[in-house]
């Protein structure tokens, strides 16, 4: 069936993320945020990158080893194109930078770090003994009103198997993107890792919403090895330091563990109608 990718509904009908049209990606429906349903999400900005940098490692045969992302402007549902550029290309580090860009106007960027791969690693004398965590299948769905929190987050399921996503303090969950990134492509163990680790502030969130907002402009993950499953558990927690700054820090693990730390830069402002109150 051919699809008229000119026509915003006929895209916004499919079940993906995004739809390839040539060079571009176009947004469906299913890729919108919490702030307007009009608006790209930010783990469908991240992980529309990482594909890109996924198969320049693919490429290379390095590893990625570390992923930054600014995200410097919100973006509506509309087509979008990845630019890449090779910052260093050494023999034991590559660093690669990718644009994502609506027109001429570049909403976000990825920098990542790519390594050379060993045949080994030395054994860690002090490692703690991994804890087996609770697996997807046992944990816990949240509340229908929370999983409604996006378009985008209504298609991915959630598995808690510590905390809650309605409530505030440190949580746990599994998680898992069920619809294709892009139509007809499979969800990389890399992608699912990058989509949900952008939920890491939501999913420890310290104070009451209607309060306050806060957002999270940047988010660094780095990978001591390559996840290899599709469910994704977030460990996270918040921190709260002055003048309205704060650190969101997480675990991701598969069902063989940990594989990568998270750190997002945390903004809090306090809303309109507290301000008000407060003073």
């Amino acid at each position: 069936m051919l699809v008229d990718m000119t026509n915003p509904d006929r895209v916004s009908g499919m079940t993906a993320i995004f739809v390839a049209d040539a060079d571009l990606f176009r947004a469906t429906k299913h890729a919108g945020g919490p702030w307007a349903p009009d608006m790209l999400q930010g783990s469908a900005t991240t992980a529309l990158m990482t594909r890109e940098i996924e198969r320049l490692s693919n490429e290379s045969g390095f590893a990625v080893r570390r992923l930054t992302f600014d995200l410097w402007r919100p973006a509506g549902l509309r087509a979008f194109a990845t630019k890449a550029d090779m910052l260093r290309d050494g023999r034991k580090a590559k660093t690669v930078q990718v644009r994502l860009m609506d027109g001429e106007i570049e909403i976000g960027r990825c920098s990542a770090l790519l390594t050379v791969q060993s045949d080994e690693s030395p054994v860690d004398p002090f490692a703690h003994r991994t804890i087996v965590d609770t697996p997807p299948e046992a944990g816990m769905p949240p509340p229908a009103f929370a999983q409604k929190w996006s378009r985008y987050f209504q298609n991915v399921s959630v598995r808690l198997i510590e905390g809650a996503l309605e409530k505030p303090g440190p949580a746990a969950a599994w998680m898992r993107l069920d619809a294709p990134l892009v139509e007809g492509q499979r969800n990389t163990p890399l992608l699912q890792a990058v989509q949900a680790a952008d939920f890491s502030s939501g999913v420890a969130q310290i104070v009451d919403l209607r309060e306050w907002t806060f957002i999270n402009p940047d988010i660094s993950l780095y990978f001591f090895r390559a996840p290899e499953d599709e469910w994704i558990l977030i460990r996270a927690a918040t921190r709260v330091g002055a003048n309205g700054a704060g650190l969101t820090t997480a675990t991701l693990s598969d069902r063989k563990g940990p594989f990568a730390e998270v750190m997002q830069a945390m903004t809090f402002e306090r809303r309109e109608a507290m301000r008000d109150q407060v003073s």
